[in-house]
């Protein structure tokens, strides 16, 4: 009869953390639907989406001249053929990335089982769940939810005890495949061929490491030498003279981002990726010796992970924070690999030191204050204004005056600041002050629930403090997360499509200049695009060789007015306009009728369209 109750209290357990998982998942889904329909495309999803149909449709290659194949062949490619069965599109692409998130969630929550436990894994999905940030990157065309998605299986074929040589070799297949998506994903690979030669032997790690360097080598075979030029970032290697651009000039986008922004960018990492990120520095913490773990495999899979989240967190902060072309990149970056993060923290959790030392504890209750004050300094522009417009005591010489000032009076009038600074110090401050409060609240109840000292106040707090912030990380991610649009922003690229076959004709030369997103576009069968144009002025260098340029698909002054001497139709978003209007002479163009509505709901994104007479 014991045994009985015991089983139907483990099958109870088993079946209550399924059913909160499949909630969890179901959350997400909706979301992500949400997103897909709302999210105003922007440039890099418009080219994913547009390249890869160009190349699954035969129109052009990888890596012909003409076209900037500035990324992996199947980051296009994938997207490409999904489009050539289902139709090209918006709504194509963005439920193929809904479906590779969705996948994500749940490969995750596979490893999560193996490597942690049912209730773990369920915390896992809802990890995601409760990040809508996450899910807004991972419901674009673009291709971080199919890098997550291939990292998530790849991982979950692979850690743990007993795999069977199959799934290492399926796995080891799926990290070679993120190398042909995206090349920043190259340690993944080797990385895992080292942990599975550890835990499972050599002939696991070479069946591993042998299926994923087989797809590695036959897409490198396919557009050989010119894909040898992606790999430019690597030392040592040293690129043939067709696959290295030569050409000079300058590129125009060079902004100076000084160090507040880049803390900026820092802190807002911190704040969307959350569980990884914070998790991942306290289990870093709280760590224990290697004799300490609950077991050997869970060791090995640990200090794997780390390595893996770790080295690839380096490796795009060097790339984003360290530089100026693209700093604010580091949040969808780490959207790439942040499901290696869930998962150290998922098996670190297991065995975590709850009686670290002294130093430790210190070093966990500073780091909690710098995390709310970062993430403050982070949100200035969500409450910035709110805070600096408090009401503030009016003081003189230490005396309290009637009546009252803003604080943002008090700190332009005594300190001299501008606003945008006022913003950044008082949304710190107040995440500094939120911290201090919840130091002295988590301090109130690890006094009063402590019944001896097995758990020490250091590791509470973190584990308190990493439970708190996910259980309100909506409300923590939010306008970046909210909406962009109540519309639906798929049908309204679908009716600006229908729009546009209706009134360009068939086989004319379009000039693009109808926003950063040439999505609308793929709407447009029959017509020749300049695809230069699809990567709009981050394929621009100034007084470079044209016909070098032309080779790697940028472009130039010299060829932009060429392309306008040969254009048949123009397409220029509303906003855009006042900079054509001298140049579309009635003379010389018809303007045909304009789209129904806006590529979005942002103001000025409805398209104006010219035909030369």
């Amino acid at each position: 009869m014991n045994g009985l109750l015991n089983f139907q209290k483990r099958d109870w357990h088993a079946w209550a953390a399924g059913i909160v998982a499949f909630i969890g998942l179901a959350v997400y889904f909706i979301q992500a639907v949400a997103f897909a329909h709302t999210t105003v495309s922007n440039l890099d999803e418009g080219a994913y989406l547009l390249k890869g149909y160009l190349f699954a449709s035969g129109e052009y290659h990888p890596f012909e001249s003409g076209i900037w194949t500035n990324k992996a062949p199947l980051s296009f490619l994938i997207p490409g053929y999904v489009q050539l069965l289902f139709g090209p599109g918006l709504r194509t692409g963005r439920y193929l990335a809904v479906f590779f998130g969705m996948m994500a969630v749940v490969g995750t929550w596979v490893a999560a089982r193996r490597i942690g436990n049912r209730w773990l894994a369920a915390g896992a999905v809802w990890v995601f769940a409760l990040s809508p940030m996450v899910i807004k990157m991972y419901s674009g065309g673009a291709t971080q939810s199919t890098i997550a998605c291939l990292l998530a299986w790849s991982l979950a074929l692979s850690l743990g005890e007993k795999r069977p040589l199959w799934q290492l070799m399926l796995g080891g297949f799926f990290a070679g495949l993120m190398m042909t998506v995206r090349e920043n994903t190259m340690p993944v690979l080797p990385l895992l061929a080292v942990y599975v030669f550890w835990q499972h032997g050599w002939k696991a790690a070479a069946g591993l490491l042998v299926s994923g360097l087989a797809i590695v080598a036959v897409v490198h075979a396919v557009y050989w030498p010119e894909i040898l030029g992606l790999w430019y970032w690597l030392p040592l290697i040293q690129l043939p003279v067709d696959a290295a651009y030569s050409g000079g000039g300058a590129n125009n986008w060079k902004p100076e981002i000084s160090l507040d922004s880049r803390m900026l960018s820092i802190f807002q990492a911190v704040r969307f990726h959350f569980a990884p990120l914070f998790g991942g520095a306290v289990s870093l913490l709280l760590m224990p010796r290697p004799s300490s773990w609950k077991s050997r495999t869970d060791f090995r899979a640990a200090l794997f992970l780390f390595l893996l989240f770790g080295g690839l967190l380096y490796m795009h902060a060097m790339a984003s924070v360290a530089r100026n072309y693209c700093v604010f990149c580091f949040t969808p970056y780490i959207a790439f690999f942040n499901v290696a993060g869930i998962l150290f923290l998922v098996v670190a959790m297991k065995s975590w030191n709850w009686r670290p030392s002294i130093a430790v504890q210190i070093l966990l209750i500073f780091g909690v204050l710098v995390v709310t004050s970062g993430m403050g300094y982070s949100a200035f522009e969500e409450i910035g204004d709110s805070l600096l417009n408090l009401p503030a005591p009016r003081m003189r010489d230490f005396r309290i005056l009637p009546g009252f000032v803003t604080w943002w009076d008090i700190l332009s009038n005594k300190f001299h600041i501008n606003y945008n600074s006022a913003l950044r110090y008082a949304s710190a401050a107040f995440g500094l002050f939120a911290g201090a409060l919840i130091l002295l609240l988590f301090y109130l109840v690890w006094r009063r629930v402590r019944r001896d000292s097995s758990i020490k106040f250091g590791a509470f707090l973190a584990s308190a403090f990493l439970a708190l912030v996910l259980a309100i990380s909506p409300v923590l991610h939010g306008s970046p997360a909210a909406r962009d649009c109540s519309s639906d922003v798929i049908a309204a690229n679908e009716q600006i499509g229908e729009h546009l076959r209706k009134v360009i004709p068939q086989g004319s030369l379009v000039y693009w200049g109808g926003g950063l997103s040439a999505a609308p576009l793929l709407y447009l069968p029959g017509v020749r695009i300049i695809p230069a144009q699809i990567n709009n002025g981050y394929a621009f260098r100034s007084n470079g060789d044209t016909a070098e340029l032309f080779k790697f698909g940028l472009w130039n002054e010299e060829m932009n007015r060429e392309w306008k001497i040969n254009a048949d139709v123009f397409i220029i978003e509303g906003w855009r306009y006042s900079n054509w209007k001298q140049f579309f002479d009635p003379q010389q163009f018809d303007e045909l009728a304009r789209s129904p509505l806006g590529t979005s709901c942002l103001e000025g994104t409805s398209l104006r369209i010219f035909l030369r007479k």
